[in-house]
Parts: structure tokens; C-alpha cells; sequence
């Protein structure tokens, strides 16, 4: 269950290193990863219906990926001009959404 959270972290912490990022990209990319994994579990372990925990677990990871594709914190990574950030960036973008 810690994986999801600290790779959302990871962007944050990846983008912090070489520009100055507000830390309302690092409580969304956490929320989003949380409630993501919060109505997963509840689905998969019978406390939910499953189809009642889909919904909301699919919206906060569409969220997770809007974040990271259109967001402000892929505004950030786009303004940035360090190749191996942009590397690493998009290397995660890629294991987020496959």
C-alpha cells in the first residue's frame, strides 16, 4: 500500500530538487494516491461494494494522471530545463499510467 504514495511523492521530491514547487502539488499528488488506494481496498476486501468503490478510485486516479500530464506539476517539469529531471519525470509518468 506505501508504493502508489511515494512514487506521488517521488514527483514531487524530483521536481523540488532543481525548482521551487509549492507544496499544494505535494498534498494533491498524496490525497489523490490515498483515496485512490483508500476505496481500492475497500472494494477488494468486501467492506464496499466493489462497483460503489470503482468509481471514486478510478476518478482520483484520473486526477493523479491529470496532475502529472496537464497539472501544475507537469507545468513545472515543462518549464524546467535540467534534461536528467525531465528523464526521470517522464520515466515515472510512464510507470504511472501502464
Amino acid at each position: 500500500l506505501l508504493t502508489v504514495p511515494l512514487l506521488m511523492i517521488e514527483f514531487y521530491l524530483i521536481l523540488t530538487a532543481v525548482a521551487k514547487v509549492p507544496g499544494g502539488v505535494f498534498w494533491r499528488l498524496l490525497v489523490g494516491s490515498v483515496v485512490m488506494l483508500g476505496f481500492g481496498f475497500a472494494g477488494e476486501t468486501g467492506m464496499m461494494d466493489v462497483q460503489l468503490a470503482f468509481w471514486p478510485a478510478m476518478a482520483a486516479w484520473g486526477f493523479i494522471i491529470w496532475e502529472i500530464f496537464k497539472g501544475e506539476a507537469s507545468q513545472i517539469n515543462a518549464g524546467l530545463s535540467n534534461d536528467h529531471v525531465q528523464k526521470a519525470y517522464r520515466t515515472m509518468t510512464l510507470l504511472v499510467t501502464v
